[in-house]
């Protein structure tokens, strides 16, 4: 078995932190019979370590990751580009899913990560959809459009830049907006930066999208909740945690539903009683006006 320092996330990134987690959830796909660990140590920053997997170069590991299972994109061609879809049409998806489980396993988990046909917006229109999803169309970004062209542009090159180097934006376009880096204020600019374009890190992204599983929705309280997110005074947060014992992915998916984080304060001894060495929160926000606004993360905070 080999271990992996993955030393070009940072684990305050909620970008590189999903990122990190879909690592986890593909090395489990490529190598079931190895159940795959992910656990934390810190190196100036919180640097994700992956181990359970067989004894291979950082190249052919990343090889690997490309040829693991991945998000069944043909089947999400039966909701289009996005998400912001009518409730029967979801309701299709979702048995086309329960249909198609032998050819696509992970399609009921994409479909539990994506929202609910009983959720709705105020005028039964459109499904309540995951608070991950930031894209819905406007501007051409799509957020299954993207998850697609990520699929066909990301090789194995990218994924080990990302993962071995940095998420430095070196990409243009085709951006999940899931990067503090993505939150650009024109009031905090010479210019408008608009006309730029979004750049960002196309394995970064591509490997994050393959998390969502981990992070599923459900209809609670009249609204869908999605795991991982809290509102609080209007305002919507993320809220991640940091643990230093390996843990397969069925494990992670438990802690990151524990309700000890997502409260005002957390207290300190009864995460690290849960194995839990920090908690990042990361504020969801709309940057604009009117219907020309964007989503984006802010800079996380230790809490």
């Amino acid at each position: 078995m080999n271990q992996f320092v993955l030393s070009g996330l940072d684990g305050s990134n909620p970008l590189a932190f999903l990122a990190a987690c879909g690592v986890a959830r593909l090395a489990t796909l490529r190598w079931p019979q190895l159940s795959p660990v992910l656990h934390w140590q810190r190196r100036g920053v919180w640097v994700p370590v992956l181990s359970g997997v067989p004894s291979v170069t950082s190249e052919e590991l990343c090889q690997e990751l490309t040829q693991a299972p991945a998000a069944p994109i043909e089947l999400f061609e039966v909701l289009g580009k996005n998400l912001t879809v009518a409730p029967n049409q979801f309701a299709e998806f979702v048995e086309k899913a329960e249909e198609l489980a032998e050819k696509y396993p992970s399609g009921v988990d994409f479909a539990a990560a994506f929202g609910s046909e009983v959720c709705t917006d105020d005028k039964g229109d459109r499904i309540r959809y995951t608070d991950l999803c930031f894209i819905t169309g406007s501007g051409h970004q799509d957020f299954l459009g993207t998850g697609k062209e990520l699929q066909e542009c990301v090789d194995h090159n990218k994924i080990h830049h990302c993962l071995f180097e940095s998420i430095d934006d070196c990409d243009k376009g085709f951006s999940f907006r899931w990067s503090p880096g993505d939150a650009r204020h024109y009031a905090r600019r010479w210019k408008n930066p608009g006309p730029e374009g979004a750049w960002t890190n196309w394995g970064a992204n591509r490997l994050a999208f393959e998390a969502l599983p981990l992070f599923p929705t459900q209809p609670m309280e009249k609204r869908l909740k999605t795991t991982g997110f809290r509102r609080v005074k209007g305002q919507t947060e993320f809220t991640w945690p940091i643990w230093e014992m390996p843990l397969g992915i069925d494990e992670m998916r438990s802690l990151f539903s524990l309700g000890v984080l997502h409260g005002e304060g957390v207290d300190s001894e009864v995460v690290r009683g849960r194995g839990i060495s920090e908690v990042f929160r990361s504020a969801r926000v709309r940057i604009g006006k009117g219907a020309n606004f964007k989503v984006s993360f802010l800079a996380s905070r230790a809490v």
